[in-house]
């Protein structure tokens, strides 16, 4: 029968905050190492981590069992009674999704940053964010005194974000937790990564998107060089800059797309898009390639390989350094904590299933444009 875990505030604790430190920066390592080469997190590195991962898992079994009124753990039997223990397992996840929720603030994805900012709020708050239009008042030929028309060219609204609840599944075999090389760093950051993805997918699926700017100026299902030039211009423009404060991001892909249509110039051009893929300037608008980033969350197929891409391929958009970020993610502070027993009949693990609450919109007075890679000509 499935249960929340009551959870302990430890905000006065600092024998519970020093190990949340630690879980935290051992978890963030083990997410860069295993997850974040391709951008989706913070660099985190330690010199010692096999070395800090056994200090940490002692602190936090000796802490819960402390606070549990249960003697030390020693043996993989102890472990087992330990786990019996309500109050036990409840400061185990408490220090679980305590260390997550400041792994969230403090490694956030440098390259997600370009075109999103994350803000975190407390348990059932929403966000509201005012937008300013960029429009002057009009002025009109008119004489003295005259009864000019008045156009409305002003105006304030806001756009509310309020987090909506995600969940993922993890089973934990407790008994191996006391075993030499458990790496408790790696199941942290497992969780972590899996929370982390669905909140990155989300900012992307906001802003890649043939939809979103349809109909509009700033979108352009095919590519031709004036078109692009033109598009990087007006969102300059718009957002009282020139077109050199707009930077264009995409995959290695979409670059790749668009070198092989905009390679027309001379040798040292073709060069460079040869030797790197994709070409760092184009028509004055810098490159940025956002590296491609996936879950796994099922074989990696010929059928399926590109629903597990979280980045569109055939996508590029332009924002302008002028103007705020296109896209806001909103989530919660507090993570909650379903625990099950195992379904493949194994006594000895624990099935947690991990709520979160959050959601994203396109929440800006800025302008900024998408760009397919098909090819105009």
């Amino acid at each position: 029968m499935a249960k929340e875990i009551v959870q302990f505030n430890f905000s006065n604790d600092n024998d519970a905050s020093t190990i949340i430190e630690n879980v935290a920066t051992l978890a963030g390592a083990a997410a860069y190492r295993d997850y974040g080469k391709n951008g989706i997190t913070s660099e985190v590195t330690i010199d010692n981590y096999f070395e800090l991962n056994e200090k940490v898992k002692t602190a936090i079994l000796k802490f819960a069992a402390k606070k549990a009124g249960i003697p030390d753990i020693v043996t993989s039997t102890d472990l087992a009674f330990a786990f019996d223990n309500q109050v036990f397992r409840s400061v185990m996840n408490t220090i679980t999704t305590r260390a997550i929720g400041l792994m969230m603030v403090r490694y956030n994805s440098p390259q997600i940053g370009g075109i999103a900012t994350i803000e975190t709020v407390g348990a059932g708050e929403s966000r509201s964010y005012k937008i300013d239009t960029k429009a002057l008042p009009i002025a009109q030929r008119a004489t003295y005194g005259s009864n000019v028309s008045l156009v409305p060219s002003y105006a304030k609204g806001s756009v509310t974000i309020t987090p909506k609840p995600y969940t993922l599944g993890v089973s934990l075999d407790y008994i191996r937790i006391l075993a030499n090389g458990y790496d408790w760093g790696a199941a942290v950051a497992r969780v972590y990564a899996g929370m982390l993805f669905a909140q990155y997918k989300l900012i992307v699926s906001k802003v890649f998107s043939d939809s979103v700017l349809s109909g509009t100026p700033f979108y352009q299902s095919t590519f031709t060089a004036g078109a692009y030039v033109q598009m990087a211009d007006d969102i300059g423009m718009l957002n009282g800059a020139s077109a050199e404060s707009v930077t264009a991001y995409g995959t290695r892909v979409a670059w790749q797309a668009i070198g092989a249509l905009a390679t027309s110039g001379g040798f040292t051009t073709k060069d460079d898009y040869i030797r790197n893929a994709y070409l760092q300037k184009i028509f004055g608008i810098d490159s940025m390639i956002l590296d491609q980033f996936t879950n796994l969350s099922a074989p990696f197929t010929s059928a399926n390989a590109e629903s597990l891409r979280a980045i569109p391929n055939n996508l590029i958009v332009l924002v302008s350094t002028n103007g705020d970020k296109v896209v806001k993610l909103v989530r919660e502070d507090y993570i909650r904590v379903i625990e099950t027993a195992a379904n493949d009949n194994n006594s000895n693990r624990i099935e947690y299933s991990y709520f979160q609450n959050f959601d994203a919109a396109i929440a800006t007075a800025s302008y900024f444009g998408v760009q397919n890679t098909a090819s105009g000509s």
